[in-house]
């Protein structure tokens, strides 16, 4: 009988030592769980704030750009608009000034005709006439802008003849053909005079003539506008 209550004893004892095992293992392994599970919220924890960090950091770095990019632009328009201020008050002066030079040059070749007694003046007043050089050697002074002539001076040096006449596309008078060099139609040449270099002088019948700044061997020395001998 003694024996028998010392063998429960023993097999008590071992069954409570098993199940002691067993709760302390399963507490363990709860405890491994539980850690497991912080660490892999930490580490997701972790790594939202890095994504949320770096996509904060890349709006910012596009913000700045797109920030810079549009100060760029702005910058550039303000350039633009200032080049074409500049360019229109360019354009609007030249527009001045060639208006006050079509005006002078109106004024001019009206003083040049202001003989005429009814006011007009016709191509054959003027073709066929001479052309003089007021200093056919280069001695003499300055080219007066403002200076008229009503008559031809026994100094002039008669250098040519008057062609044609010659206007710009617009119908203004630019000048006129000039038949310089040679000797009877033999060698001559044909040039354009500018009105700026000429001025015309009235003749007694009504007719013109023409004195230029120019010498004869200037005149000479012009391009050849080649009159056709059709023309």
């Amino acid at each position: 009988m003694k024996r028998l209550t010392t063998t429960a004893a023993i097999i008590a004892l071992t069954a409570g030592t098993a199940a002691y095992a067993d709760n302390h293992n399963m507490d363990a392994a709860q405890q491994n769980a539980d850690a497991a599970m912080e660490n892999a919220e930490q580490a997701m924890e972790n790594t939202g704030d890095a994504i949320a960090n770096e996509t904060n950091e890349a709006v910012a770095e596009g913000e700045q750009a797109l920030d810079e990019a549009g100060d760029a632009m702005a910058e550039a328009g303000d350039e633009m608009k200032q080049e074409a201020d500049e360019m229109g008050d360019e354009m609007a002066q030249a527009g001045d000034e060639m208006q006050q030079e079509a005006g002078e040059m109106a004024a001019s070749v009206d003083g040049m005709f202001n003989n005429s007694p009814d006011g007009l003046i016709r191509t054959r007043d003027i073709t066929g006439g001479a052309v003089y050089a007021l200093d056919a050697d280069g001695e003499a002074g300055d080219w007066d802008e403002g200076m008229t002539y009503d008559t031809v001076s026994e100094d002039w040096d008669n250098v040519g003849e008057i062609e044609d006449i010659v206007l710009n596309a617009d119908g203004s008078f630019r000048g006129i053909v000039a038949e310089v060099g040679g000797f009877l139609d033999i060698g001559d040449k044909h040039v354009l005079l500018e009105i700026d270099n000429a001025k015309f002088v009235p003749i007694d019948d009504g007719s013109y003539s023409v004195v230029t700044n120019m010498t004869a061997e200037e005149l000479e020395s012009l391009e050849d506008i080649d009159e056709g001998p059709m023309n």
